[in-house]
């Protein structure tokens, strides 16, 4: 539910009631800083140009402006618009900054003319950061000119370009975290900027490069059904073109894939063809080599078999005579020959030369196993430390890092194992 509601708070402000049309919600918003809480300040965007305008580079005064506007209820939310802001010349900021009646009968005559059904919701102060920091001057003015928890203050810091939009509670101006900025057709606010003495037509100084682009898509909403046909024959161009470039590229790229397919399958069957040959090579070698061995065993047989045929045909010839059988000799195992004797002997020396060599290398080993010193480092030794406490002399130092391979004598470690002399 969208409800149009007007601030009575201040009678001056609203002395009329006056009937407002069906109110939309712009459709064009952008969000600056966080928006929190059930009251959100909405400004339209010429404004937002207009006052930036309005300080300019000058940095030895504030110039001042009143907000026009109007506040919509949507659901438990309080929102208020600003579409206008008029400003105000006779006002001296260096001191209290006062509204005298002239001031407000200037305002209700620009009112009148530029913005027919708005009402004011607030006034601007802008200029140089250090005339905005007193607070005391500041909330006076509002409290006695912009009463009600409704109006609101803009102030525009023109040194480091910086806005920001402070509401009253707690008897005290509160900064708003966030706002929005909405961008529509604001003929009202167009016409006194441009009729306004002072402020210049063109907004070529005003540095927003989104706001310049949304106000571009909006002017250009006129024009878009004059252009429509050539707007969607150049659509439909350049989509027929990027599909013909991405079926030329899936085309290539298929073409490509199959190349690469039929050549892996080409090398698959010389590979398969290879290992064919290769199978039939080996199986006719093993076939040659089981026939060479068929025909050696046969012709190893036929050698056994005449023999033994001719062995069977010798004939034994017996001669008669009186042969009487040798006399049995005893077979003597212990049978010694000069030659094994003296054979035995060599063996016999030699085992001994052996036993003997072993002998005498056992002992020499174990005389070096013995001789062998070792000594571990402590926490704080040294390799003189170590010296003189085995020797009473740092002699043997360099002994020491020669056993041990030590390069350096200052690089040793608790724990290390160190042979010593």
């Amino acid at each position: 539910m969208i409800e149009t509601i007007y601030s009575n708070e201040n009678g001056a402000g609203n002395s009329t009631n006056r009937v407002q049309p069906m109110f939309k919600m712009p459709k064009n918003i952008r969000q600056v800083g966080k928006v929190s809480g059930k009251r959100k300040i909405y400004i339209e965007d010429y404004v937002m140009t207009f006052i930036k305008q309005l300080a300019g580079e000058d940095y030895s005064q504030c110039k001042v402006a009143v907000l026009i506007g109007q506040y919509i209820k949507v659901e438990n939310t309080r929102n208020l618009f600003i579409s206008g802001a008029i400003e105000v010349e006779d006002i001296d900021t260096s001191e209290d900054i006062i509204f005298s009646n002239d001031t407000w009968t200037h305002i209700y005559e620009m009112i009148k003319k530029y913005f027919v059904d708005m009402e004011i919701v607030g006034w601007y102060l802008g200029g140089p950061g250090y005339l905005l920091e007193d607070e005391d001057k500041i909330l006076k003015a509002h409290i006695d000119n912009f009463a009600g928890q409704d109006k609101t203050l803009l102030t525009y810091d023109n040194i480091e370009k910086e806005e920001a939009f402070l509401i009253f509670e707690n008897n005290r101006l509160v900064k708003k975290d966030g706002y929005y900025v909405y961008y529509e057709k604001n003929e009202e606010m167009q016409t006194y900027m441009v009729e306004h003495k002072n402020v210049q037509k063109e907004e070529e100084n005003y540095e927003d490069r989104v706001t310049k682009e949304i106000r571009n898509v909006i002017q250009n909403k006129k024009s878009i059904p004059q252009d429509d046909n050539k707007g969607i024959t150049r659509l439909m161009y350049t989509a027929g073109t990027l599909l013909a470039v991405i079926v030329l590229i899936v085309g290539a790229a298929m073409l490509n894939n199959y190349e690469q397919m039929k050549n892996m399958q080409d090398t698959l069957n010389v590979l398969t063809q290879n290992l064919s040959n290769d199978d039939t090579k080996v199986t006719s070698s093993q076939g040659a080599k089981n026939k060479v061995e068929d025909v050696q065993a046969e012709d190893t047989k036929k050698t056994i078999n005449e023999l033994e045929t001719s062995e069977g045909s010798l004939d034994v010839e017996y001669v008669p005579g009186d042969v009487e059988p040798l006399e049995e000799v005893e077979e003597v195992d212990n049978i010694e020959t000069p030659g094994d004797k003296t054979a035995e002997n060599n063996l016999k020396k030699d085992d001994e030369v052996v036993v003997d060599d072993i002998e005498e290398e056992q002992p020499a080993q174990e005389v070096v196993q013995q001789e062998v010193k070792y000594y571990t480092v402590q926490i704080g030794d040294t390799l003189a430390g170590i010296s003189f406490k085995l020797y009473n002399s740092a002699n043997y130092i360099t002994k020491i890092m020669e056993l041990n391979n030590i390069e350096n004598e200052d690089v040793i470690f608790a724990g290390q194992r160190l042979i010593v002399p």
